[in-house]
């Protein structure tokens, strides 16, 4: 559901060898490369069934991508569901800790806590916390228990810069590795942002990362997320989530962990060379018992010669 444009690929004489295979062994004489600009889209694209479960065992013949309505050629297709070849996850947690979270912010730390408890050992997180400020733990770390103190330490105070703390989780993931997630939760509209809600929108779509969104109705004066969040989740291919208890927020998580953790990871080169516009992305099946979900597009820009490959799955 991501999609990211990627580096040169190599093309070897006799031969094209992609990246990601076994190095040669060290008495072999290197081959002979040419360096060509080729643009490489990677999606992350989540399948499900009427139900809500999530759908394993597809094969490329079961999902169709197209780019402004054209059928490309899927070259790269991977079922992510753990196992010895995990994607890592990059995620970044932004919470909100503004006044009105008082009576609740427990219920937040605890659903917080039993997500990064759910961490696998290839992923990483950063934690940000905001009110009228915002702040954050200071580099992605694996280690759960410094995330989790991090979540504990949460203080509910001052107003609501919900526009400023989510485009700032943005720019902290946009160079993360392996698939990249932002999950952001919010009891009420933004009060006290610098930056208003279409550059966040804007941003996050330049952004190859994943919004999951979670709002509850809180006491604060600003009204209900509830807009803002529907719509950034639905321009990252991610989804959003409105409980009407706030004490299923644990339920909430523990299902966007899930989601990050079963998925399937695609690569194609678009058919169009890059030109700088907005390329609408939407995938497809003969399957009617498939439900699919990805992120709306991407911006088609070049990427300079010698720029770091995303890891499969970004």
């Amino acid at each position: 559901m991501r999609p990211t444009l990627g580096p040169a690929l190599l093309l070897v004489a006799c031969g094209a060898a992609l990246e990601g295979q076994a190095p040669a062994p060290s008495n072999t004489p290197k081959p002979f490369t040419i360096e060509v600009a080729v643009p490489v889209v990677s999606l992350t694209v989540v399948a499900h069934d009427k139900a809500g479960r999530f759908v394993p065992g597809l094969t490329p013949k079961d999902i169709r991508v197209l780019e402004d309505g054209v059928p490309q050629h899927v070259s790269f297709f991977r079922e992510a569901t753990g196992g010895p070849d995990k994607i890592p996850l990059s995620v970044v947690l932004v919470l909100d800790a503004s006044g009105s979270m008082r009576p609740n912010l427990h219920f937040l730390q605890e659903a917080a806590g039993a997500f990064i408890s759910r961490m696998e050992d290839v992923d990483a997180a950063l934690v940000v916390q905001f009110n009228e400020s915002v702040k954050a733990s200071a580099e992605f770390t694996k280690d759960t228990d410094r995330l989790d103190e991090y979540v504990q330490a949460l203080q509910a105070w001052g107003g609501t810069s919900l526009f400023d703390a989510l485009h700032y989780g943005l720019g902290r993931i946009k160079d993360a590795p392996g698939r990249k997630a932002v999950i952001v939760f919010s009891d009420g509209d933004d009060t006290t942002s610098s930056l208003k809600e279409q550059d966040v929108v804007d941003y996050a779509r330049a952004v190859e990362a994943t919004v999951y969104a979670v709002g509850i109705q809180g006491g604060g004066p600003g009204g209900s997320p509830r807009g803002f969040l529907k719509r950034i989740a639905a321009e990252t291919g991610g989804e959003h989530f409105f409980p009407d208890k706030v004490g299923d927020l644990i339920k909430v998580f523990r299902a966007i962990s899930e989601e990050l953790h079963n998925h399937y990871a695609l690569a194609y080169v678009p058919k169009r060379d890059p030109d700088g516009s907005w390329r609408a992305i939407s995938v497809a099946s003969d399957r009617k018992d498939l439900e699919l979900r990805v992120r709306k597009g991407y911006f088609s820009l070049p990427r300079p010669k010698g720029a770091a490959r995303p890891a499969a799955g970004s």
